[in-house]
């Protein structure tokens, strides 16, 4: 009765919430990448070097570093709802606002603002989901939600080539329409979370009575389950060596995801194909990742979360060094294969990822160590697009940053390997 009284649970919990949260996660993510696709009509009209672009693009990465930490303990204490409402609402004007970029220090202030302004969003979701869902679940729960980010780019390629094309419409560039059409759902869904999204299942009016007890009492028999924050253990869960080695590790794969995200639209360009050809071409590598990321986690409830990321990682590597070796750093059909085999463990190692996280960290630090490991991962943000970027300058190709992108997958593997959850939080 309580194996039957539980799945019914989770799955009234789960049509409740994560369609909403996909939804803005998928949104979220098309709105953080969408510079990519700009990427040729920006260079080109704001005459931006390939190490500018990078390093304009990775901006965003520094402030939301900078404002991950403080964002998430706000969350915890004024509740999900009404912050991250807050924060879709001020990304989405933001995003729009992107259509007043003038030249490289205009780029590089709004793309820092935006940064800014998104900070605290997806360790927030992260957070949230471990309130509502035992860990048991929280793999394949991972999986669901970080689709939005190959999605993002599936949906959001072919999209922002249409959008791209509309240059002249009312006097403006494709560029600029992209960021307005893109920028704001985003608003417009903020304010719907405001009004839908509970913040703890004892608020949530559709749970029936007798679920609502059950799923209070399994979360709290969960080792895992966050509590108050306790200011102490934030700050020591900051230089936990297997917080550390999380957020090294997620670092590596965030270099290779938005390095790609961001300059795979002009590598493929090279190839001389239409805009909507190449944006579709763009999209295989993300398609390729929501294969991977829904096979991945449903199996590392199973399976184990580690060997499953040791094998994302592995195949991200060799992917990526296929592509730099024989495959013309993706500005080829061998290329694109290989990319797109990375693809697979790119995006497949958010969820044995985000489900072994919370084994890291006590309780009372899970709120503000979640944030700090997305926030120290996500710089990778901006060292891999401006790595790549200034490598692709000095050298004249896109060969030599591919490379480095896959060189640092080892450095994930050899952490990985060495990593050890902390004691009673269950299988790893």
């Amino acid at each position: 009765m309580d194996q039957e009284l539980g799945r019914t649970t989770i799955r009234t919990v789960v049509w409740h919430l994560m369609p909403i949260l996909l939804l803005a996660y998928l949104t979220n993510y098309i709105d953080r990448i969408n510079i990519g696709f700009a990427g040729a009509a920006l260079r080109h009209d704001l005459n931006l070097s390939a190490t500018m672009f990078g390093t304009g693009a990775g901006l965003f990465f520094i402030s939301y570093f900078l404002f991950e930490v403080p964002s998430n303990l706000v969350l915890e204490r004024i509740g999900a709802r009404r912050w991250i409402a807050r924060i879709m609402v001020t990304w989405g004007l933001l995003s729009v606002g992107m259509i007043f970029i003038q030249g490289p220090i205009s780029f590089y202030v709004l793309r820092f603002l935006l940064g800014m302004a998104e900070a605290g969003f997806f360790p927030g979701i992260i957070f949230y989901l471990v309130c509502w869902f035992p860990s048991v679940y929280r793999a394949r729960l991972m999986a669901l939600f970080t689709l939005g980010i190959p999605l993002s780019t599936v949906i959001g390629a072919p999209l922002s080539g249409v959008f791209l094309s509309m240059t002249g419409i009312w006097g403006l560039p494709g560029w600029q329409w992209m960021f307005i059409l893109e920028g704001l759902p985003a608003v417009i869904l903020g304010i719907v979370i405001y009004f839908h999204l509970p913040d703890r299942p004892a608020e949530a009016k559709w749970l029936p009575a007798e679920q609502k007890q059950w799923l209070e009492s399994a979360l709290a028999a969960d080792p895992t389950r966050p509590r108050k924050s306790h200011l102490f253990d934030t700050f020591h869960s900051f230089y936990d060596p297997r917080v550390l080695g999380m957020a090294v590790i997620y670092l590596c794969n965030t270099s290779a995801n938005f390095s790609l995200a961001f300059f795979l639209p002009q590598i493929v360009g090279t190839m001389g194909l239409s805009q909507i050809t190449t944006q579709l071409l763009v999209a295989i590598p993300a398609f390729m990742g929501v294969l991977g990321l829904l096979v991945i986690g449903n199996l590392a409830d199973r399976f184990g979360k580690r060997p499953l990321l040791i094998t994302c990682l592995v195949i991200t590597g060799l992917g990526l060094g296929t592509a730099a070796m024989i495959g013309a750093a993706g500005a080829s059909l061998i290329g694109i294969a290989a990319l797109s085999f990375a693809g697979i463990g790119i995006h497949s190692l958010k969820s044995p990822f985000w489900a072994l996280a919370p084994m890291t960290l006590s309780a009372s630090a899970a709120a503000g160590g979640i944030a700090w490991i997305n926030s120290v991962g996500n710089l990778g943000g901006f060292f891999g697009p401006t790595i790549l970027g200034w490598l692709t300058d000095h050298f004249g190709g896109y060969r030599a940053g591919i490379l480095a992108l896959a060189g640092v997958q080892l450095v994930a593997i050899l952490i990985t390997l060495l990593l050890r959850p902390r004691a009673g939080t269950g299988k790893a």
